[in-house]
């Protein structure tokens, strides 16, 4: 499992956008972190964002790595 830490104001943003961000791609990433930052396992993510393991890893390890912005 990817354990990432998550500041309290990237919480607050992944529940945002996840919503309104424009772009509906952006939406899915948020809604993985924003379920991820909230503690369920990555198997309940998967299904509840609909999204596969691999595209959870990606979109995990993308953040891990460049934050928000990436």
């Amino acid at each position: 499992m990817i354990q990432i830490a998550y500041s309290q104001e990237d919480k607050e943003i992944f529940k945002y956008e996840h919503i309104h961000h424009p772009h509906a791609r952006v939406q899915q990433r948020m809604d993985v972190l924003w379920l991820k930052s909230n503690g369920l396992f990555h198997n309940q993510i998967a299904i509840l964002a609909g999204v596969s393991s691999n595209t959870l890893i990606n979109y995990l390890l993308m953040y891990n790595e460049g934050g928000i912005e990436s």
